[in-house]
């Protein structure tokens, strides 16, 4: 696009959006202030780079080709996806992405992830970390921290305390929060007989995980719920109401992610609702078709409705927001870049919307005044502002975007073959 013309249309965008008394230059700092975590498993179907090759249980649809080989590969594609963005950026890995390690997935220590930690300093961004309870030959039948197997438990409790030190070292090499987030598969295809029995046996996991106490300003734990998958239709151990409880109870995060609850259920609507209960709240955007499918994020009302109304509940700053899905039935750098340039223009739009005028006409009682606002608000120029905001930040603006990941598919992926 024309750089005068992009100008001129944030300086008309800059006026309308002042007679709602919305401030775009304030607008556009808050927005810098904030980072997004990406996802890295998008890059590779979530394989990672152990040595011991165990059978996937990650449903990963599709088979498009030049997904990356190695770390030095997923880092460049990241590092592409990443230029392609305004916002500013945290790389969320998981234990399986490893390097240049022989030890078990029960003893790694924070040495297996220097070639991160380097690449994330050189980059300046920051890291957060999950653990990887699954594609192991120590999972039980699809089961982890809840087995009824006492060997088996041992093994991942303390993959669960490694990982969190592990965690730890990350938040202080970066000097900033690295989040740690805790999501297990276990549960079972039909109905259970005694559903306490498997619960009682994660609880004293994780309070077993959960037993070294950690500065939070380098570690954030967090605990991810889930509906249903697939082979645990009538029974997760690890659900939504069991996390909260358990979070709630003993000062642990909990994470909300868009694709693992009932279709119609809003996450938009729990913020508020945690906001002065949990102190940490990470917030896991996909899209989820029918079921938890992790289809690539769209700018769609789901989207920004959820940043709208972390943006109402004053809650931005104190989110920790990351992406988490994968398609690999198209070009991974488009589902990346696709998904987390929407999860940006969701929040530049959030930020920009009137929400004190809005406020202001519901605390009077006049919710037609409210409706009205809210409505108008949907038409006032965002896109203006987000060329601009692309522009100042040296991102491609426009389709332009669209051609660089031609571009590196023809010069970059096509050669992994």
């Amino acid at each position: 696009m024309d750089e005068n013309k992009i100008l001129k249309n944030y300086e008309r965008a800059k006026e309308d959006y002042a007679v709602y008394g919305v401030d775009t230059e304030k607008a556009l700092k808050d927005f810098s202030d904030i980072k997004i975590s990406l996802h890295c498993w998008q890059g590779d179907d979530i394989r990672g780079f152990e040595e011991t090759a165990v059978k996937s249980e990650n449903v990963v649809t599709g088979n498009y080709p030049y997904a990356a080989r190695n770390a030095a590969e997923l880092r460049a594609d990241i590092e592409k996806v990443f230029s392609l963005s305004p916002s500013s950026h945290k790389l969320n890995i998981h234990s399986v992405y490893a390097e240049n390690t022989k030890k078990s997935r029960d003893n790694l220590d924070i040495g297996a992830f220097s070639g991160w930690i380097d690449w994330a300093k050189k980059n300046k961004v920051g890291l957060d970390y999950n653990p990887s309870f699954f594609a192991h030959e120590m999972m039980d039948n699809g089961m982890s921290l809840a087995s009824p197997k006492k060997e088996v438990r041992e093994f991942w409790i303390r993959h669960g305390q490694s990982s969190r030190e592990i965690a730890y070292g990350l938040g202080k090499a970066l000097g900033e929060t690295c989040v740690c987030n805790l999501w297990i598969p276990d549960g079972l295809k039909d109905d259970p007989a005694d559903r306490l029995y498997f619960r009682r046996l994660l609880t004293d996991s994780l309070n077993r995980i959960f037993e070294k106490k950690y500065d939070k300003k380098y570690l954030v734990d967090t605990l991810e719920g889930k509906l249903f998958g697939i082979g645990t239709e009538c029974f997760v151990v690890g659900s939504y109401d069991y996390y909260l409880a358990y979070a709630v109870k003993n000062n642990v995060g909990i994470c909300l992610d868009s694709g693992h609850y009932h279709p119609t259920e809003s996450i938009a609507d729990k913020f508020s609702a945690l906001n002065d209960f949990v102190d940490d709240i990470l917030l896991h955007i996909s899209r989820g078709v029918r079921w938890d499918s992790d289809h690539v994020v769209k700018y769609d009302d789901t989207l920004t409705s959820i940043m709208t109304e972390a943006k109402r509940a004053d809650m931005l700053k104190k989110l920790h927001i990351g992406l988490d899905y994968f398609d690999a039935s198209i070009n991974r750098i488009f589902a990346w870049a696709v998904g987390l340039r929407n999860a940006d223009r969701a929040l530049l739009t959030a930020l920009l919307e009137p929400t004190d005028k809005i406020k202001q006409a519901e605390q009077s009682g006049d919710y037609g005044l409210r409706l009205a606002l809210s409505e108008e608000a949907k038409a006032l120029p965002s896109s203006a502002v987000w060329e601009y905001l692309c522009l100042k930040k040296g991102v491609p603006c426009g389709l332009s975007w669209i051609d660089e990941v031609k571009n590196y598919e023809k010069n970059v992926l096509s050669k992994r073959v």
